[in-house]
């Protein structure tokens, strides 16, 4: 694959592209939004096949909440890049107008993971087009069709060479971060350092979702049975393979006995399918095989969700992401103890709080080092295009998501006009005129009530005595 081509090419239809307006752009992805739903069950088919995951996990994740995602950005998720007057004070600048107004990067490169492989992509290019970019996919080798898929599916609409796959592995993700302007990176921390890494060297932006280790936090006056069905899902959805899965649960000592009975009822009754790679399976292997080594009881049995008690916090299941249907359970004295045991990990990327008590919740949730907290739900919110995805420490930084992700894809412009015919206040000669007008500013933007006013016009007049002092130095 010549990628120099394939990149000269999207320069080419971007240039065009960025010119077309907010309002036109939009009506290409409308377009495709109802392309996208009416080959919907084939998107399924295609994600179940190279995933393994179960048709409920496909339709779920990777296509109904994906069909907001184009109402919003063609809508309400555009405001925050529309052309804006700045908001300049005509006494401090006289004479001055200013816009601020985005452009786009250029081409944005987009290497995405095999977990979601419909759902993730289109959380960036639908925005990054939006934006006014050319994107370069790559996804993931293991979701090859996946990727094909959604690409036959723009490009049907697109013109051409405005977005271009890039099939292959680490070679391909090489060529596409030296080719972009801008890079939306998710996938693992190891890969993810290396991405940052090239990216740095090259002084390119770079978005970077690296996953986490969710915590879930039970108070004992959860609704229990409720709250038992949401962590189960949250843990085994996709068979774990979600990087805002609940991986793990600090549950207070009164209710940890029937919280964890009611967790491997639900474990013994789920069909939680296969992880979709062998190199997935060993890992979730290795993780199970600590635990029970470290002395922890297993409920269930894997392939299969599996309950864990009794686990050391330093076990591999308890510190590393695991990705896959094991959800380890650990009793605490409180919440102050569950949430300390929660933000005590390198990740950062969501928290849940259970709790009839939804104030208290709210309390403790401003103490959550994670970028997203849910109260009695979890590990959904990346379905709404409104709501910021982002991570702390290890999970990665940037945003997916809402108007700060679009952000990330557009530069900004700020153009001032000037019509004011004097010279500023500030230009040569610096004499004590200059100076005195400085102090009356100082004293005049520190004034409060009606000594505000009283200082106004000392420096309306101070501003009228600079000005007829730099003339006079002029003509002299």
């Amino acid at each position: 694959m010549d990628i120099s081509a394939i990149t000269s090419a999207a320069r080419n239809a971007q240039a065009a592209w960025g010119r077309l307006s907010l309002e036109r752009r939009g009506e290409y992805l409308q377009e495709i939004g109802r392309r996208f739903a009416a080959r919907g069950e084939e998107v399924v088919a295609i994600v179940c096949e190279e995933t393994k995951k179960s048709p409920g996990d496909a339709w779920f994740a990777d296509l109904v909440p994906n069909l907001d995602l184009f109402d919003w950005w063609t809508g309400k998720g555009l405001e925050a890049i529309k052309p804006q007057k700045a908001p300049i004070s005509r006494l401090k600048f006289p004479g001055k107008r200013a816009t601020l107004s985005y452009e786009p990067r250029g081409v944005i490169g987009l290497i995405s993971p095999w977990n979601y492989p419909a759902a993730l992509p289109l959380r960036t290019l639908v925005p990054a087009l939006m934006a006014g970019n050319a994107v370069l996919f790559k996804p993931s080798e293991v979701t090859p069709e996946t990727g094909a898929l959604l690409v036959d599916i723009f490009n049907g609409v697109l013109p051409p060479g405005l977005l271009s796959l890039v099939q292959g592995a680490a070679e391909a993700g090489e060529a596409v971060i030296d080719a972009a302007d801008h890079v939306v990176f998710t996938g693992s921390v190891a890969t993810g350092r290396k991405v940052a890494t090239r990216c740095a060297a090259q002084l390119k932006t770079v978005s970077l979702e690296l996953g986490g280790k969710d915590a879930a936090v039970v108070l004992a006056d959860c609704d229990l049975e409720r709250t038992a069905q949401g962590v189960f899902w949250a843990g085994c959805s996709n068979s774990g393979q979600n990087c805002a899965a609940v991986e793990r649960v600090y549950v207070e000592r009164p209710i940890y006995d029937r919280f964890v009975g009611a967790l491997a009822q639900l474990a013994a009754r789920a069909d939680v399918a296969p992880v979709a790679t062998e190199a997935q399976d060993a890992i979730v292997r290795r993780h199970l095989d600590d635990a029970v080594a470290r002395g922890a009881k297993a409920h269930g049995t894997y392939p299969g969700a599996v309950i864990l008690t009794d686990v050391p916090e330093d076990a591999q299941v308890m510190t590393e992401e695991t990705f896959g249907p094991l959800i380890p359970v650990v009793p605490v004295a409180d919440a102050e103890e569950g949430l300390a045991r929660a933000n005590g990990t390198r990740y950062g990327l969501t928290t849940s709080l259970w709790t009839k008590d939804v104030k208290r919740a709210e309390a403790l949730a401003e103490r959550a080092e994670s970028g997203v907290v849910t109260i009695n739900n979890a590990s959904f919110t990346a379905a709404m295009p409104f709501a910021p995805w982002s991570g702390r420490r290890e999970s990665g930084h940037g945003v997916t998501n809402s108007h700060l992700a679009i952000l990330d894809m557009v530069s900004p412009k700020f153009v001032l006009v000037d019509t004011n015919k004097d010279p500023e206040a500030w230009w040569f000669p610096l004499s004590g005129d200059a100076l005195a007008l400085a102090r009356d500013t100082l004293d005049w933007l520190t004034a409060q009530g009606t000594a505000k006013l009283t200082r106004t016009v000392g420096v309306l007049r101070g501003m009228k005595r600079r000005v007829g002092e730099q003339k006079g130095w002029f003509r002299g």
